[in-house]
């Protein structure tokens, strides 16, 4: 019965490093998130600020004020989808952590079950010594 135990404990232990894993691992995610949701809006007041420019310009400022818009709108683009992707992944890496703690949950109860069993077989050898002192004593 030890062996199984220990088996069970030792599964408990790795059981936990991948929920913490899992969990640092969403953590890491949930950061880059922030990150890139700070950028958008960053991009956003850029955007703003451009249209709100004097109304007197010239060609060539013109034309570099639509380059630069383009390339924010690009720059929007690829934050909105990895914002999205971000997301996604968060939402997975949730689903992972939770089916870890549930594994690692059930290693914790077989580990408490087996733990019983071998107390209960342990109380029983010792019952059974004592029993046989005491008839080894009434003998005598």
């Amino acid at each position: 019965m030890g062996k199984q135990l220990k088996m069970y404990d030792l599964l408990t232990k790795k059981q936990s490093l991948t929920v913490f894993k899992s969990q640092k691992k969403k953590n890491k995610l949930s950061e880059e998130l922030n990150q890139i949701i700070s950028y958008h809006k960053q991009l956003l007041e850029i955007l703003k600020s451009l249209t709100l420019t004097k109304s007197q310009k010239t060609v060539s400022e013109i034309k570099s004020e639509n380059w630069y818009k383009l390339k924010i709108q690009d720059e929007l683009i690829a934050a909105n989808n990895k914002i999205d992707f971000l997301s996604i992944e968060i939402k997975n890496q949730n689903i992972q952590v939770a089916l870890a703690a549930d594994k690692q949950k059930k290693y914790e109860e077989k580990k408490r079950y087996f733990g019983k069993l071998d107390l209960i077989e342990k109380e029983n050898k010792r019952d059974s010594a004592i029993q046989a002192l005491n008839t080894n004593k009434s003998k005598f």
